[in-house]
């Protein structure tokens, strides 16, 4: 499929506080995606964020209320996932290194071109292509729905949640990969300090639903799926 077709069931957030300039791009983006969210500040934006679950956000860095770096920290709270790309005048390399950073996936120096953006849609697909796929079948009986954020156990479907679902992502990208406790801690928490106890009782709690064989605990490491 082409990578305009791919585009067009995909969804983007722009965050910007300059009326012409957030215009301007939204109309560019309108020839990529499927539906284009807009918003004028960071606090916007997140509400924004939460209301439509974007697959991409843009945003600008120096803004009122709520900056970019701020926007994107409180974004990740919610999904580790989100592909992420700023688009800014500011140049200043200290930038530049905060950025990657934050794991910001992409940082557009303005003016904003269209060649610039196809590069960085591009580059978003690639970086899905080399994700799991949505749904994974554990064994004949039981697979994982990650879009839906569901496991199909037989006949019966059993809801995940968000932690829930982060910690199985992280597992099932390498099975008998151990998966250490900083890296679980990170992409199911983000930037929070969390306990070993929190990540115990997230695993306690999808062994009940999966069952216990699957999730396996690696002494003093942390934990793989099997």
């Amino acid at each position: 499929m082409q990578i305009v077709q791919r585009l067009k069931t995909k969804t983007i957030l722009l965050v910007e506080d300059e009326n012409i300039i957030r215009e301007n791009i939204s109309s560019m983006l309108k020839f990529f995606f499927k539906e284009v969210y807009t918003a004028i500040d960071g606090f916007d934006g997140l509400d924004k964020y939460e209301a439509n679950l974007p697959d991409i956000v843009m945003t600008d860095l120096k803004m009122p209320n709520m900056g970019g770096f701020d926007l994107l920290e409180e974004i990740k709270k919610l999904s580790s996932n989100s592909y992420t790309i700023i688009v800014s005048a500011h140049t200043d390399t200290d930038l530049l290194i905060k950025a990657i950073h934050e794991g910001v996936d992409r940082y557009i120096i303005k003016p904003v071109t269209e060649d610039e953006l196809f590069k960085a849609f591009e580059a978003f697909l690639i970086k899905m292509d080399n994700e799991l796929p949505s749904i994974i079948e554990v064994n004949k009986n039981t697979k994982i729905d990650f879009d839906k954020c569901q496991l199909m156990l037989n006949d019966e479907v059993i809801h995940l949640n968000k932690k829930e679902i982060r910690l199985l992502k992280l597992l099932c990208k390498d099975f008998n990969k151990i998966v250490n406790y900083d890296e679980i801690e990170y992409q199911v928490w983000g930037n929070k300090s969390m306990s070993l106890s929190a990540i115990r009782s997230v695993v306690r709690d999808l062994r009940k639903k999966l069952g216990s064989e699957y999730i396996v605990n690696v002494s003093g490491l942390g934990y793989k799926m099997r």
